[in-house]
């Protein structure tokens, strides 16, 4: 299996463009030496070729920019991610489905209580319906029993 960490950072990416803390504002004046991260999103794959996207942070573009096998290469229009898997419906886990809008129709895999979110609260689902056939949505069950 592989892993592909496409950013770390919490909501806003660091630096946080509105933050002066020290740490932001060290990373700023060049006193902190740390690099930048985007928000929090990563991609696994069982073969390096086809990856599934956990979560779509609206650091997507530059994410992807930055991780070649996501990057056309086998056709005109093409990408390596093969399905999205959403953890929750937080607006710095979901955003970046609006940047991928071009690539639609995307599998996207979410439980019931994400898509709730994300079809009215957060309409995507709705407003990617424009976009060669939006968003196709899998159920992730629950699991109930618990030992």
């Amino acid at each position: 299996m592989f892993v592909q960490i496409l950013g770390s950072a919490a909501g806003g990416g660091f630096p946080q463009w509105n933050c002066n803390c020290e740490n932001c504002a060290g990373f700023r004046n060049g006193s902190l030496r740390a690099k930048a991260r985007t928000q929090s999103s990563i991609a696994i794959s069982d073969n390096g070729v086809n990856w599934v996207l956990c979560n779509t942070s609206p650091d997507i573009r530059a994410q992807l920019q930055s991780f070649a096998p996501m990057q056309p290469g086998r056709a005109l229009r093409d990408t390596g991610i093969g399905a999205i898997i959403l953890m929750d419906s937080q607006i710095d886990h979901t955003t970046g489905l609006l940047m991928l809008r071009e690539g639609c129709p995307h599998q996207v895999w979410c439980t019931d209580m994400v898509h709730e979110d994300l079809s009215t609260g957060f309409p995507l689902f709705n407003m990617l319906t424009h976009w060669n056939g939006g968003l196709n949505w899998n159920r992730i069950e629950l699991d109930q029993s618990f030992s």
